[in-house]
């Protein structure tokens, strides 16, 4: 390469990278880069069939894996409104999870209520519930490993009582019912289809609301509070902050949110039980995406989804060995918080620094008066 080759790189690589960096202090940004991502997404499983060099990407992946992963990562951006915007780490979602799963179908089978209505009655139960442990903890100023601890055990309180109480079904749980029993018969009415595709369709649009209202929320008044909280709270309520307010507003709305995804679960499956939804597991599953991705993003739990679900779920079929993916689960958090605290969408600037750590690049970009935004 001739040294005025090597002088010309580095400058096209700075102008992109200039580019993109003004691009992302756009306050459409963020939305312009969502728009792109669910139009990939909607017309994913319709490619899985398709063959290309002799490979097909259906050999791997599955749209049942899909659906998996986009149930994930709508709980992950439900999450991220309250423990990714506010800092208040919680590791007991799975309470709010299986409120809106076990409302749902309770509902149904005991008042014939439509699944869409028993999610609505559902999310605003967890909802409630979410509040009630805000109030509890943020009155008393429950802060870090200490308020985490205390949602694990606002979780593990409803898994042993829907565990024990037969009225909420015990042990055993609750079977879905036919859609001919509250319905004409399958489709989206019933919440009930004869095939996967539609399912990956539900809950696809309900990952663009909640990411579309995850993204309102950051880019308005209350997300400038929400995120004045996670970075000094003393600080905030010293400026007048609300700060107890704003907590119960980001922990009732990620509760909402997340109860969604758990009436989904109920639909999709033929049974629920304690074990499948309030396990607590599922907590870490719950978290898992926004933390891969990058905690306080729009994308990241989107990104942190594709990258964790596919990747577990594909060594689980793989290694006959019971539990494998949650070991893979572990190690991806550790290996995150350990050497990638801001999450995937912070790689590309990463590479970028170790690029020039290694003098394979020299930027001309001053990285202190630029925006990160992701």
């Amino acid at each position: 390469m001739s040294e005025s080759t090597a002088q010309t790189q580095p400058s096209r690589i700075d102008r992109a990278r200039l580019r993109y960096r003004t691009f992302r202090r756009q306050w459409y940004s963020t939305a312009v880069l969502l728009a792109g991502v669910f139009g990939i997404l909607l017309v994913l499983p319709l490619t899985l069939n398709l063959y290309a060099f002799g490979l097909s990407l259906g050999t791997w992946v599955s749209v049942h894996m899909l659906i998996l992963t986009l149930v994930w990562a709508t709980t992950g951006q439900a999450w991220n409104m309250m423990s990714g915007y506010t800092g208040q780490f919680s590791f007991g979602h799975a309470a709010f999870f299986g409120l809106g799963a076990y409302g749902t179908i309770i509902l149904l089978n005991t008042a014939g209520l439509n699944p869409w209505l028993g999610m609505l009655v559902g999310a605003t139960i967890a909802s409630l519930y979410g509040l009630l442990i805000g109030v509890l903890c943020f009155r008393y100023d429950l802060r870090g490993h200490y308020f985490a601890l205390a949602t694990l055990a606002f979780a593990e309180l409803l898994r042993h009582t829907f565990n024990t109480v037969s009225q909420l079904g015990g042990a055993s749980g609750f079977f879905r019912p036919l859609p001919q029993e509250y319905a004409d018969g399958f489709g989206l009415i019933a919440f009930q289809f004869e095939n996967a595709l539609p399912y990956y369709y539900v809950i696809l649009a309900f990952l663009i609301v909640v990411s579309a209202i995850s993204l309102v929320i950051k880019q308005s008044r209350l997300g400038l509070y929400l995120f004045a909280i996670r970075e000094n709270e003393n600080a905030a309520s010293a400026v007048g902050i609300p700060t107890y307010r704003y907590k119960l507003v980001g922990i009732t709305v990620s509760a909402f949110f997340t109860a969604w995804a758990g009436a989904f679960w109920a639909m999709y499956f033929n049974t629920i039980r304690p074990e499948t939804v309030y396990d607590i597991l599922v907590n870490v599953e719950v978290l898992l995406p926004a933390i891969v991705g990058g905690i306080g993003t729009v994308l990241g739990p989107i990104v942190g989804a594709f990258l964790v679900i596919p990747l577990a779920e594909i060594a689980r079929q793989s290694v006959d060995i019971a539990g494998f993916d949650h070991v893979i689960y572990g190690v991806l958090l550790i290996v995150i918080v350990l050497y990638s605290p801001k999450g995937v969408v912070s790689w590309p600037a990463r590479l970028f620094e170790l690029l020039e750590d290694r003098g394979l690049y020299e930027s001309t970009i001053d990285d202190e008066n630029m925006d990160n935004d992701e």
